[in-house]
């Protein structure tokens, strides 16, 4: 059984969220607005999230939208990532890609945080590069 990796939060406000998941098995954990606001069609909002956080070095915390405010509403996030060593406050950015206004009230969940683990990479200068079958070929070169 794998051991449980730590995320402590901080409340920056008294109106701030501490997210958490809804299910015990769901991958990802609800990320919170602390605020009301309105998304226009074409738009896009930036909520602070006023939260802080502290979790192990070797992860980060990609920010994710909410299936089903994306198929049903057409509210997107910006993709992110929070690393490790960053103790400021979150923030999300949200795109409406509907045809009509969309109102967050506070408390809504309107993101979510997966924990991900991340192997430590070295990056070294090289002047020959292995071939592969793919090769070079690149953007749509598989096809439909």
């Amino acid at each position: 059984m794998k051991k449980n990796v730590v995320i402590k939060f901080k409340k920056l406000t008294d109106r701030a969220y501490i997210p958490r998941f809804a299910y015990p098995d769901d991958a990802c954990f609800d990320l919170f607005s602390p605020v009301e606001t309105v998304i226009y069609p074409q738009k896009s909002v930036i909520i602070d999230l006023e939260i802080a956080s502290e979790f192990p070095s070797g992860f980060e915390v990609v920010l994710r939208p909410r299936s089903g405010l994306g198929i049903k509403k057409g509210i997107m996030v910006h993709i992110g990532t929070i690393d490790s060593g960053y103790r400021g406050n979150w923030i999300v950015r949200l795109f409406n890609f509907g045809n009509h206004p969309h109102t967050i009230q506070a408390g809504d969940r309107i993101a979510q945080g997966a924990l991900r683990e991340i192997p430590r990479v070295e990056i070294i200068e090289s002047n020959e590069i292995s071939s592969s079958t793919r090769g070079t070929n690149g953007l749509g070169s598989t096809g439909r």
